[in-house]
């Protein structure tokens, strides 16, 4: 790419004017951060959601299409929001729409170098590859690990959003040498992904767990003082979800590796290598049910 040189490195001062940019990222909608409020509110019921989607009949509409996809399999479907929280319960239902919500601030426009719809798939796939875990794993509210699987990468999209030439040239060269976009990013000195994912996450309120996910997707997490243990799990889950999608070539989000998935991936779940074959084929059954999802966040 002409111009790629200069882009492999930035004056602090440039950095900063960066970095400043994130301010210009909008605010999530005001209905995703009142639920956000609501899942951080132990004394929230499903009431106050139902009350809360009669507000935004666009995102309810969106919602009940999920809710009524083969995905949850709701026998008869559902109508309105009081007979899907019934079904799915309160955090299930806030997950999908905190999900939708985030995605919704970005541009959807794809580019030359860069397909939404590619990004997208990946990021479901690494949610429905989350929550399969989660529920493969015994670990509580696998409906949290969908969404900390669906939003691992939005640190890429806003570095589309701030830096567009910086990201294609990013994508280019991990196509070009068959690299992770992490790996191009680190030899550039570019504001890595899951920092800037972690900094608008923290900007927006998101859980905790959500937050940590974003920011330790691509590490092992198991000897890190600085995270909860009760967290741990999660983002174990996230990374190997991710690894996987990658492999399995379920969507692109710009990592062009092989996405070999090592040992200690594993182990750190209490899995082995002979037990990936069965999570991949029981993930393309899972993405077949989910391909309404596609369209609600596109």
């Amino acid at each position: 790419m002409a111009g790629q040189p200069a882009l492999k490195s930035k004056s602090n001062a440039q950095y900063s004017e960066l970095l400043g940019k994130l301010q210009d990222i909008p605010t999530l909608p005001v209905v995703a951060m009142k639920v956000n409020e609501l899942l951080n509110d132990p004394n929230s019921s499903s009431v106050d959601i139902a009350n809360l989607l009669k507000k935004d009949q666009v995102l309810t509409a969106k919602i009940l299409r999920l809710v009524n996809s083969s995905y949850y399999a709701i026998p008869g479907g559902v109508t309105d929001v009081q007979r899907a929280l019934a079904f799915l319960g309160f955090n299930t239902l806030a997950q999908l729409v905190l999900g939708i919500s985030v995605f919704s601030v970005f541009n959807k426009v794809s580019t030359e170098d860069f397909s939404m719809m590619d990004f997208w798939k990946h990021a479901l796939g690494t949610a429905v590859c989350s929550e399969l875990l989660a529920k493969k794993l015994k670990v509580a509210k696998p409906e949290e690990a969908f969404t900390c699987g669906l939003l691992h990468d939005i640190g890429k999209l806003v570095l589309h959003e701030i830096d567009g030439d910086r990201f294609s040239a990013v994508i280019n060269e991990a196509k070009g040498r068959n690299v992770s976009f992490l790996e191009v990013e680190r030899e550039w000195d570019t504001p890595g992904h899951s920092y800037l994912g972690e900094v608008i996450a923290t900007k927006w309120g998101l859980p905790q767990v959500v937050r940590q996910a974003i920011r330790y997707h691509h590490f092992d997490v198991a000897k890190m003082d600085s995270i909860l243990t009760s967290v741990k799990p999660v983002i174990q889950i996230v990374r190997l979800a991710n690894t996987i999608c990658v492999k399995n070539k379920i969507g692109k989000s710009g990592d062009c590796s092989e996405g070999l998935i090592p040992d200690d991936m594993l182990t750190c779940l209490k899995l082995t290598q002979a037990d990936v074959p069965g999570i991949e084929a029981q993930l393309e059954i899972d993405m077949e049910r989910a391909g309404a999802f596609l369209n609600a966040y596109s």
